[in-house]
């Protein structure tokens, strides 16, 4: 299982804040469950055995109950599929990077995912309101929750820190564009200078609206110092090693 991003938001997050002590680790254990697309069995027996495997005084009943006050806080959403209980994490892909094809579980249905969002937005619950509306944001769409995230493609040249801790990743579509627009910039290295440059100034990272005018004017600004760009050098997929491997091969010494 991957690792996983949690924001340094949750410390004022009034939903996390709000829950106890258990359902905050529940919430935090689920995390670290789920699989790459937020989803697990809801089934308390289940994760009893992954979530609590060492905490022996935690019952079934207990994990039960901290699904149902995650879920009231719309932390995750509950359904069930074929009579089995699942959960998934609400718009996790927006805050983790999704690796794998396929979920290992099924989906929630248009309704559950619109019950979700009613609650999840702070509206009344739909029993509770005379005039319930499925979607009460106009301009959002309940398909976009507990989505499918786009399959998985070729991997990232090199994947650049945000400062919401998230990573943009740069493809090998975006690398060429750029090759072309800057043919005196070897566009590769710079991506792992500013990389680095993000990695060691956490305060310098940009916004995910900022990152691509931040790569451009970098590049701008090298291709006006007059560099020139490696000839003749294969891409090689990012991969340093390979590279250094087919540079000294250019040069004739093995």
């Amino acid at each position: 299982m991957p690792n996983r991003l949690i924001k340094e938001t949750i410390r004022t997050s009034k939903k996390i804040n709000s829950l106890s002590d258990f359902e905050f680790r529940t919430w935090a254990y689920l995390v670290t469950y789920v699989d790459d697309y937020g989803r697990g069995s809801a089934d308390p027996e289940i994760l009893k055995g992954f979530v609590f495997p060492r905490r022996k005084e935690v019952r079934e009943q207990d994990i039960q109950k901290a699904l149902a006050a995650l879920e009231r806080t719309g932390s995750i959403l509950l359904y069930e599929v074929a009579g089995e209980p699942y959960f998934c994490f609400p718009n996790w892909s927006e805050h983790q990077r999704i690796q794998t094809k396929k979920s290992k579980y099924p989906a929630p249905s248009d309704s559950d995912i619109s019950r979700w969002v009613t609650v999840g937005h702070g509206e009344s619950p739909p029993e509770s309101n005379p005039n319930p509306n499925p979607n009460p944001n106009p301009e959002s769409n309940p398909k976009d929750y507990c989505a499918e995230p786009q399959a998985a493609g070729a991997p990232p040249v090199i994947s650049l820190p945000l400062n919401d801790g998230t990573f943009f990743d740069v493809s090998e579509n975006d690398r060429a564009k750029w090759s072309q627009l800057y043919p005196n910039v070897d566009v590769l290295q710079q991506l792992r200078n500013m990389a680095g440059g993000c990695d060691s100034n956490p305060t310098k990272r940009k916004t995910r609206g900022g990152i691509k005018r931040f790569i451009t004017s970098w590049l701008s600004r090298e291709q006006d110092k007059g560099g020139k760009a490696p000839q003749n050098k294969p891409f090689v997929g990012g991969d340093v090693f390979a590279e250094m491997l087919e540079e000294e091969k250019s040069r004739g010494k093995i």
